[in-house]
């Protein structure tokens, strides 16, 4: 496993969303190959914080709440990749996982929420990572407001003023995010786990 890693080799910087939060711009990839995972992972520091995984421990030890996107190849040694997928919608590591896949997939018959068929085009990589970085982005946020909203619920009237105006401010939030989405595909996707949410 490697640590955050940028094509700078800098301290990784993460900038404050406006509901406070990290900025999650971190990308997990875990292939069976080191070759591609390297590959992959070298075309995406380009753009996002990089971690790489050549196993499912080592995957597992690399999910944190800091990663919005794991691009994982199913048949990836160790444990299971399942358990990794499993781990990412149960624990704090709450983020989209995109297959490493050899031949399409049918998305709606796995735990997916897209795929990439290798080889992966760099053009073609770095477009499905930012769109499922977005996915990210809106459900974190709509989550955020959700929070907010229940707490506005049991407030006092000058709380209420307060979280009012932060509501108003993420709703602002997920419109921006929402207008970036690609289609209602996209939209779904990004609300798969709420509707499983108590």
């Amino acid at each position: 496993m490697n640590p955050d890693e940028t094509a700078d080799s800098e301290p990784v910087k993460r900038e404050r969303s406006r509901d406070g939060g990290l900025q999650r711009r971190v990308v997990l990839v875990a292939d069976r190959d080191p070759a591609v995972t390297d590959e992959l992972a070298a075309v995406l520091r380009e753009r996002f914080t990089v971690r790489s995984a050549y196993d499912s421990a080592d995957a597992l030890a690399s999910l944190d709440p800091d990663v919005s996107v794991a691009l994982l190849d199913p048949s990836i040694p160790g444990l299971s990749a399942q358990r990794v997928v499993d781990r990412v919608r149960t624990d704090d590591a709450d983020c989209q996982v995109a297959a490493l896949a050899d031949e399409p997939l049918d998305i709606g018959s796995t735990a997916f929420d897209d795929y990439l068929v290798k080889p992966v085009d760099d053009d073609h990589l770095t477009e499905t990572v930012e769109q499922l970085s977005r996915r990210a982005t809106y459900r974190t946020t709509l989550e955020a407001f959700y929070r907010v909203a229940r707490e506005r619920a049991d407030a006092s009237d000058e709380r209420r003023e307060r979280l009012d105006r932060r509501l108003a401010e993420l709703d602002d939030s997920l419109d921006d995010i929402f207008g970036s989405l690609d289609g209602p595909e996209a939209y779904d996707a990004a609300l798969r786990e709420l509707d499983a949410d108590p």
